[in-house]
């Protein structure tokens, strides 16, 4: 047993360094979890339900996931040689990636045939064209506009 005297202080330390990376553990990243999980979990049930399930599929939504994870890091790190002393690139990357993850839940709901409240839609609505532009890398290995 006292091989595992020691699990506590490192799952503790572990714990710390992650929420450390991501700049935090607060309602906003939470939310974010949540959505993540959601539409993971919507993605799989929306693929057997409609017969569409695809593992090649689920990789690369993982994979996707993976990149909204390491983005916030990035913004988290970045935020940290601003002068001031305000989260401000990692909090929009967050409510970036919620918005993302709230829009594909509904959308997976939707295609399984649950009803979705008007009010919801609509409230999404107001954002439909607004986004962000999906950077790509050319042949040079420079950032150009989609």
């Amino acid at each position: 047993m006292k091989e595992f005297d020691a699990l506590p202080i490192w799952l503790t330390g572990g714990a710390t360094g992650v929420t450390w990376l991501f700049g935090g553990w607060d309602t906003a990243f939470q939310v974010f979890i949540t959505c993540v999980i959601l539409d993971m979990s919507t993605g799989v049930v929306k693929g057997f339900v409609l017969g569409e399930f695809s593992s090649k599929r689920m990789r690369q939504g993982f994979a996707t996931k993976f990149g909204y994870f390491i983005v916030i890091i990035l913004a988290t790190q970045f935020d940290k040689l601003m002068p001031e002393d305000a989260p401000i690139l990692r909090t929009i990357a967050v409510w970036f990636y919620i918005f993302v993850e709230g829009s594909s839940i509904l959308e997976n709901l939707a295609q399984m045939g649950v009803p979705i409240p008007q009010a919801i839609i609509d409230r999404l609505a107001v954002f439909k064209g607004k986004g962000g532009e999906i950077a790509t890398l050319n042949k040079d290995g420079k950032f150009e506009k989609k």
